[in-house]
């Protein structure tokens, strides 16, 4: 199953069951209007196991528009284009659904002389069509906040989890693009940043390994993982190797725009990190501990060592077993900054 796609499902089917639960809450009478017309009886509409099937629709059917919309309509979009886009997407598909509505009652027994766009137009219909559309404004803006802010990181936020500081153990790993410099200068500095955008869209294809990104920094990105004691982080691993394969599979598209393919060192390690919320003009989560500037310093090393993709021992530890990968020992290094020597391993797929 998509994460990506339950996620939004999910988002949508707890948004509306909020928000039905505050509808039923606030008016005593609804649907029941539309069908004055027929001796159907209504009451079952509001009990909590409607107001549960009502939202599973909804979260099913609206989650999956705005997945597919955001996939393949506006997947490089402004945040202002995307709500227009999905408020026009919804408006429509309202309208459909009280379309089909209408049909339903008609075959039922609805008053014939009602035509559906006196259905369509009445005061009940368009006070449930705004209000419909204010939920779902309000979600596809919540989902927005929370890609901005990075996935996890609205909730965590809000309930003040990383107030005071936390110890965790966590998986750190720093991309940094080959050549940059050379590729800024080539360029030039607006269309560098159309390509540094472009990588970094791509880099979408990690979430499905569970990476979180942690931070852009010029041309170089961190992700980071939660890591449980007795986990395995093969997902690490191949969330690199997920990467580099995408961009190589978009070749054509970067040869063709950018007369580059780019390439990204990674370095990678793990351990305990302190988690806090900082700042008061802007407030984000921030990670402290060397755990991060090993990391930093391993992937420092691609260059010297002439390798794509490094990790400590600390990371192969961790792997456990795994076919997948093979990993070879590059040598000790009394890294930057560090009196202790690191042991550091190159990563390749196994044939």
């Amino acid at each position: 199953m998509n994460s990506n796609w339950f996620n939004k499902i999910t988002t949508f089917t707890i948004g509306w069951f909020i928000s039905l639960l505050l509808w039923k809450s606030i008016r005593k009478t609804g649907i029941n209007e539309y069908l004055d017309y027929t001796d159907i009886n209504v009451s079952y509409l509001y009990t909590f196991a409607s107001i549960v099937t009502i939202s599973l629709f909804a979260g099913v059917f609206f989650g999956s528009i705005q997945y597919y919309q955001e996939k393949y309509l506006t997947r490089k979009t402004s945040f202002r284009s995307l709500l227009i886009t999905s408020l026009t997407l919804h408006v429509f598909t309202m309208v459909f659904i009280y379309l089909t509505l209408y049909i339903i009652l008609r075959i039922i027994g609805l008053d014939k002389n009602i035509q559906f766009i006196d259905f369509l137009t009445s005061p009940l219909t368009i006070t449930n069509l705004i209000y419909s559309i204010l939920v779902n404004s309000s979600i596809v803006i919540l989902i927005q906040v929370n890609r901005l802010l990075g996935k996890g990181y609205l909730g965590k936020l809000i309930t003040g989890k990383f107030y005071e500081p936390k110890e965790e153990l966590r998986a750190f790993m720093f991309l940094d693009l080959k050549g940059s410099t050379t590729i800024a200068e080539s360029l030039g500095h607006i269309k560098y940043s159309r390509f540094i955008q472009d990588c970094f869209s791509d880099l979408l294809v990690v979430e499905k390994h569970k990476a979180e990104v942690y931070q852009y920094v010029g041309d170089e990105v961190v992700l980071t993982w939660k890591i449980k004691k007795n986990d395995t982080i093969v997902h690490c691993l191949k969330a690199y190797f997920s990467y580099a394969n995408c961009l190589e599979t978009k070749s054509d598209y970067y040869k063709s725009n950018y007369n580059i393919v780019p390439f990204f060192k990674a370095g990678m390690h793990i351990g305990l990190i302190t988690a806090v919320e900082v700042g008061e003009l802007k407030r984000e989560i921030a990670y402290h501990g060397d755990t991060i500037n090993i990391a930093s310093r391993i992937q420092e090393q691609c260059k010297i060592y002439n390798q794509k993709f490094l990790i400590s021992d600390s990371v192969v530890a961790y792997i456990q077993k795994s076919d997948l990968f093979s990993f070879t020992k590059m040598g000790e290094e009394t890294l930057r900054g560090k009196k202790k020597p690191v042991t550091i391993y190159s990563v390749a797929k196994s044939l």
